[in-house]
């Protein structure tokens, strides 16, 4: 649904997004760098997922919920620290910031972007979408714990095994990779300190 003039307050269609219930956002922006699907993650929204919850938490995994919810709250975080990116710089913030702004990296280039005309990319089952989340997670709570323990931003960033989180999309026997991929990352992360 686009209104006229890109006019959202108006009554007609006020009264369409009550009753859908869901609105994405597509983002020119993000086409223009090539992020497929375009939509916009802080402007879309759904009011279906304490309907949806149970089902993902009885046949996918019993915390669903709870990793949904720490991926749009550091994506959240992102948006406000790029506004300050854009003022001061990248460099400008503190180690713990920069280190966010990688996982969202992580969280907008390895889940929420996808490659439609690869075959295996084309499509992503919940419960990939689920150990694609937890990976991240993985290199968020190991990075976090290296840059706690003394190690300088630049040196977690420059791991081998980090960017290979980009590549889960594309894999068929993802639960191996994954657990494998997970593994990498924390034995490297920990070597560090």
């Amino acid at each position: 649904m686009s209104p006229p003039g890109g006019d959202f307050s108006e009554p007609v269609t006020q009264n369409t997004l009550r009753i859908v219930k869901t609105f994405w956002a597509l983002d020119a922006d993000l086409a223009e760098r090539r992020h497929f699907p375009s939509i916009n993650w802080n402007e879309s929204y759904s009011l279906y997922k304490d309907q949806l919850d149970p089902w993902f938490e009885n046949e996918v995994a019993d915390d669903w919920a709870e990793k949904r919810q720490w991926a749009v709250d550091v994506l959240d975080e992102e948006t406000e620290l790029q506004e300050i990116v854009q003022l001061v710089g990248k460099d400008a913030l503190p180690d713990d910031q920069q280190l966010t702004l990688e996982v969202a990296r992580y969280l907008r280039e390895a889940y929420l972007q996808q490659n439609a005309f690869h075959p295996v990319d084309t499509y992503c089952p919940p419960e990939k979408t689920y150990l694609m989340l937890t990976t991240i997670e993985t290199f968020n709570d190991e990075a976090f714990r290296a840059l706690e323990a003394g190690v300088p931003v630049e040196e977690i960033v420059d791991t081998e095994a980090a960017p290979r989180i980009n590549r889960i999309g594309v894999q068929e026997d993802y639960e191996e990779y994954v657990e494998e991929l997970k593994a990498e990352i924390t034995e490297e992360l920990r070597s560090l300190y």
